[in-house]
Protein backbone atom coordinates (compact mmCIF):
# COMPACT_ATOMS: atom_id res chain seq x y z
CA UNK A 1 0.00 0.00 0.00
CA UNK A 2 2.81 2.40 1.15
CA UNK A 3 4.52 1.46 -2.05
CA UNK A 4 1.47 2.28 -4.58
CA UNK A 5 0.80 5.86 -2.49
CA UNK A 6 4.50 6.89 -3.33
CA UNK A 7 4.66 5.81 -6.78
CA UNK A 8 1.41 7.43 -7.65
CA UNK A 9 2.84 11.27 -6.17
CA UNK A 10 6.29 10.39 -7.81
CA UNK A 11 4.32 9.83 -11.27
CA UNK A 12 1.85 12.62 -10.57
CA UNK A 13 4.90 15.18 -9.60
CA UNK A 14 6.93 13.70 -12.93
CA UNK A 15 3.35 14.38 -14.89
CA UNK A 16 3.17 18.60 -13.51
CA UNK A 17 6.87 18.89 -13.76
CA UNK A 18 6.58 17.45 -17.58
CA UNK A 19 3.30 19.37 -18.34
CA UNK A 20 5.09 22.57 -16.43
CA UNK A 21 8.39 22.12 -18.85
CA UNK A 22 5.97 21.90 -22.01
CA UNK A 23 4.54 25.48 -21.56
CA UNK A 24 7.75 26.91 -20.42
CA UNK A 25 10.22 25.41 -23.06
CA UNK A 26 7.33 26.26 -26.08
CA UNK A 27 8.42 30.05 -24.75
CA UNK A 28 11.95 29.54 -24.90
CA UNK A 29 11.94 27.72 -28.03
CA UNK A 30 10.21 30.53 -29.85
CA UNK A 31 12.55 33.15 -28.30
CA UNK A 32 15.29 30.55 -29.52
CA UNK A 33 14.22 30.60 -33.09
CA UNK A 34 13.09 34.50 -33.20
CA UNK A 35 17.23 35.21 -32.06
CA UNK A 36 18.16 32.76 -34.62
CA UNK A 37 16.01 34.51 -37.38
CA UNK A 38 17.24 37.64 -36.31
CA UNK A 39 21.05 36.23 -36.46
CA UNK A 40 20.25 36.10 -40.11
CA UNK A 41 20.44 32.04 -40.48
CA UNK A 42 17.45 31.57 -42.89
CA UNK A 43 17.63 32.23 -46.41
CA UNK A 44 14.31 34.70 -46.38
CA UNK A 45 15.88 36.90 -44.20
CA UNK A 46 19.07 36.76 -45.87
CA UNK A 47 17.46 37.93 -48.78
CA UNK A 48 15.83 40.42 -47.71
CA UNK A 49 18.93 41.87 -46.07
CA UNK A 50 20.75 41.73 -48.55
CA UNK A 51 19.25 44.90 -50.47
CA UNK A 52 17.19 43.24 -52.66
CA UNK A 53 13.70 44.09 -50.58
CA UNK A 54 13.07 47.32 -50.41
CA UNK A 55 10.60 46.88 -47.53
CA UNK A 56 10.22 49.17 -44.60
CA UNK A 57 11.32 47.21 -42.06
CA UNK A 58 14.54 45.49 -44.21
CA UNK A 59 15.75 49.10 -44.10
CA UNK A 60 15.04 49.27 -40.56
CA UNK A 61 16.75 45.98 -39.84
CA UNK A 62 19.76 47.27 -41.86
CA UNK A 63 19.90 50.49 -40.09
CA UNK A 64 19.96 48.91 -36.67
CA UNK A 65 16.32 49.57 -35.39
CA UNK A 66 15.66 45.97 -34.13
CA UNK A 67 16.58 44.63 -30.48
CA UNK A 68 15.94 41.56 -28.47
CA UNK A 69 12.57 42.98 -26.92
CA UNK A 70 11.54 44.57 -30.49
CA UNK A 71 12.54 41.75 -33.16
CA UNK A 72 11.06 42.76 -36.76
CA UNK A 73 12.94 39.62 -38.47
CA UNK A 74 10.05 37.62 -38.34
CA UNK A 75 8.10 40.86 -40.30
CA UNK A 76 10.78 40.54 -42.80
CA UNK A 77 10.68 37.09 -43.29
CA UNK A 78 7.11 37.05 -43.16
CA UNK A 79 6.98 39.03 -46.21
CA UNK A 80 5.06 42.08 -44.60
CA UNK A 81 4.78 44.84 -46.75
CA UNK A 82 3.89 47.69 -44.30
CA UNK A 83 5.80 50.70 -44.51
CA UNK A 84 7.69 49.91 -41.57
CA UNK A 85 8.52 51.88 -38.08
CA UNK A 86 8.42 55.67 -37.59
CA UNK A 87 12.02 55.25 -38.06
CA UNK A 88 13.13 58.73 -38.68
CA UNK A 89 11.64 59.77 -35.00
CA UNK A 90 13.64 57.05 -33.35
CA UNK A 91 16.83 57.66 -34.88
CA UNK A 92 16.30 61.49 -33.94
CA UNK A 93 15.78 60.64 -30.18
CA UNK A 94 19.10 57.74 -29.91
CA UNK A 95 21.19 60.30 -32.00
CA UNK A 96 20.38 63.58 -29.88
CA UNK A 97 19.71 61.39 -26.40
CA UNK A 98 22.64 59.19 -26.57
CA UNK A 99 19.89 56.17 -25.94
CA UNK A 100 19.24 52.54 -27.20
CA UNK A 101 16.31 51.50 -29.36
CA UNK A 102 14.19 50.38 -26.61
CA UNK A 103 14.79 53.75 -24.86
CA UNK A 104 14.29 55.94 -27.78
CA UNK A 105 10.90 53.95 -28.68
CA UNK A 106 9.72 54.44 -24.93
CA UNK A 107 10.69 58.63 -24.89
CA UNK A 108 8.88 58.91 -28.44
CA UNK A 109 5.85 56.86 -26.99
CA UNK A 110 5.99 58.84 -24.01
CA UNK A 111 6.20 62.30 -25.98
CA UNK A 112 3.23 60.87 -28.48
CA UNK A 113 1.03 60.61 -25.39
CA UNK A 114 2.03 63.92 -24.06
CA UNK A 115 0.76 65.71 -27.15
CA UNK A 116 -2.65 63.62 -26.95
CA UNK A 117 -3.11 64.67 -23.43
CA UNK A 118 -2.27 61.41 -22.08
CA UNK A 119 -0.10 61.44 -18.86
CA UNK A 120 2.47 59.44 -20.18
CA UNK A 121 3.17 57.45 -16.59
CA UNK A 122 -0.32 56.37 -15.62
CA UNK A 123 -2.13 56.06 -19.10
CA UNK A 124 -4.88 58.62 -17.70
CA UNK A 125 -6.24 61.42 -19.64
CA UNK A 126 -4.78 64.72 -18.20
CA UNK A 127 -8.27 66.53 -19.36
CA UNK A 128 -10.21 68.03 -15.95
CA UNK A 129 -13.49 67.00 -17.59
CA UNK A 130 -12.44 63.37 -18.34
CA UNK A 131 -14.18 60.90 -16.46
CA UNK A 132 -12.98 57.34 -15.10
CA UNK A 133 -13.88 55.07 -12.99
CA UNK A 134 -12.40 52.77 -10.44
CA UNK A 135 -9.19 54.23 -8.81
Amino acid sequence: MDYTFWTFVLLSVAALWYVFSMFVGRSRLHMRLARFRSQGRFSILDDALSGNDGSGFARDYRAGLSSRNFDIAINIEDGDSRPGLDSEEVRRIMEAQGVSFDKARLIRQQQLMQRNGIDPSTGMPLDPKAVTFGK
